[in-house]
């Protein structure tokens, strides 16, 4: 925890990708070696966050939300990240063996923006589908085919594909380690 209140006490920007990846990574090996989540420096506003580990290239766990539930967003990273290891009910907990196998992706999400289509959706900018209270969300660089990835975000939202729903950009800053 010294490294991340360093690093953090050092940021001139609003946040710094390394002492937020830091604190993922932390809060991922206290969850997994069943220590309590450690006290986080707040320093930033909150924001939405997701949390998204691979191991492999393949995606163990990933959590988020598109609206803080925490007072900063450090204390967001933590809280996504020990979702993400250990509570995402489409796979496993992770174990301490795979600690030193996982690449974290830590998604801060700016705003979200209306679009009519997904035409000239880039890589780098997500996709949030709504319709109700079902949302289905594809980060930034998850796939690059705008037409598949808008089928991703109506299959997570559960919905059918082209019924009555609106779109939204999601733009974000992504950081990985």
């Amino acid at each position: 925890m010294a490294l991340a209140v360093l690093l953090l006490a050092s940021m001139a920007a609003p946040y710094h990708e390394q002492a937020l990846l830091q604190i993922a990574h932390q809060a991922i090996e206290r969850e997994v070696s069943g220590k309590p989540p450690a006290q986080v420096k707040a320093d930033s506003p909150p924001s939405p966050v997701f949390i998204t580990i691979e191991r492999g290239g393949k995606v163990v766990g990933c959590r988020g939300s598109l609206a803080a539930r925490t007072p900063s967003l450090e204390q967001e990273v933590a809280s996504e990240a020990r979702a993400a290891c250990a509570h995402d009910p489409r796979y496993g907990p992770l174990t301490s063996k795979d600690l030193s196998r996982i690449l974290v992706t830590v998604t801060v999400v700016d705003r979200m923006e209306p679009v009519g289509s997904v035409d000239g959706l880039e890589p780098s900018e997500g996709l949030v589908v709504r319709s109700g209270d079902k949302v289905g969300v594809v980060l930034p660089w998850e796939g690059k085919d705008p037409a598949t990835r808008l089928k991703w975000a109506y299959k997570k939202a559960g919905l059918s594909e082209g019924s009555p729903a609106t779109l939204a950009l999601l733009i974000a800053k992504r950081f990985r380690g």
